[in-house]
Formats: structure tokens, sequence, C-alpha cells
């Protein structure tokens, strides 16, 4: 059986650590958490046309950050496109969802826990809350930035004039047949709708 290794198959093993409770689980939610961010930002970096294939295969997340930054400037907006087809009305919404500064700061932090630490750190007063704490926090974050549609923004090829989307949806999703008729040549009006967080993220689990 071949391990699942996109970024929606770490954040469910790193919840699933976590809802362990101990500490030793702690440890193996911080790398599900660390290899779910890489994997959903090497997501988006990968779907964007003209950079190296050297930037395509980087790991580390201040790298993989900056190609994002320099290809969208978006920082840590939330963007939802909305899609209206002239031909009969038909419209839909797909979103791109940000892996936030403080996400990738988080797993900068976690450089510390990554590596066999001496028993005198192990055993400072809150070292080990001070992860449960980070994990926490990263968790919201995560589950945010891989349940957007959009791996990449959607684009216009200034030769052809046809909008490229770069899109996952699941199985039996109806807007697949939209998406279907965009790859066909229709051109739907597009709107884009932005959200900024102004603080931090408050996050209410169903």
């Amino acid at each position: 059986m071949n391990l699942a290794v996109t970024s929606h198959a770490h954040l469910e093993r790193m919840k699933c650590r976590m809802d362990e409770g101990t500490e030793e689980a702690l440890f193996y939610a911080a790398l599900e958490l660390r290899c779910g961010v890489e994997a959903r930002m090497r997501e988006y970096v990968e779907a964007i046309d003209g950079i190296p294939e050297s930037e395509k295969k980087q790991w580390h997340v201040a790298k993989l950050g900056r190609s994002l930054a320099n290809a969208y400037r978006t920082g840590d907006k939330v963007m939802i496109f909305v899609f209206i087809f002239p031909e009969d009305g038909s419209e839909m919404q797909l979103s791109y969802m940000p892996v936030m500064a403080r996400l990738q700061k988080i797993v900068e932090q976690l450089g510390d826990y990554m590596h066999a630490a001496k028993p005198a750190r192990a055993a400072e007063a809150g070292w080990i809350d001070n992860l449960r704490d980070l994990l926490n926090e990263a968790y919201p974050l995560l589950l945010l930035a891989t349940s957007g549609e959009l791996v990449g923004l959607p684009l216009v090829n200034e030769e052809t004039g046809k909008l490229k989307v770069n899109a996952v949806l699941k199985l039996g999703d109806p807007r697949a047949s939209l998406l279907t008729r965009m790859m066909e040549g229709a051109r739907p009006t597009v709107s884009v709708i932005h959200i900024e967080p102004t603080g931090p993220i408050t996050f209410y689990e169903n």
C-alpha cells in the first residue's frame, strides 16, 4: 500500500496524532504538519508557469514562500473567484487559500523539536506545552490552506486568450462540467472577492 503524501493526507494524520493526546504523539503530529505545509506550498508552486524547475523541487518553506510571493504577491489574502457563463447564466465559485505567513513561521519554529533534544532541554518547564500550543495554532491554518479548490490563480494566456484554471474538485462535484466548458473554450466573466485577515484566526470545529 502506498502512503498518501498529499497536503490533505498529512493534515488528516496530524489531526489523528493530536487526538491521541500523548506527549509522544505530538512529535509525530509536528512531522505531519511540517510535511503538510511543504506539500501544500509545493502543490501551489508546481502549478506556476514560467518558474525554474529548481524552484519547483524546493522543500524549504522559506524558499517556497519566496517563490509564491514573487509569482502572486497576494500575501495572506483569501481569494474567491466567481465565474459566470453568459451563454446560460451558470455560475460557480472557486477559492484560493493562502499558506499564511504565520503558518510558515510556525513550521520554521518546529526545528527546535525535529532534532534530538538534550535531556536538560526536554526537562524545561513548558517545553512540550509550547509544542502543543504551536500545533493547536497551526492545525486550523493548515486546514484553511488545504480547503480551497484552486492550486493556482486563474490567469489568461496572452497568446490564446484562454483562461487557465488549476483546480482540484472532489469526485462528483457539479462544477467539473463548468471547468470542462472553460477547457473547451468558454469565456466566463470573472470577478474576485479579496478577504484579508486582520488578526488571529478563530477556528470553530464541527
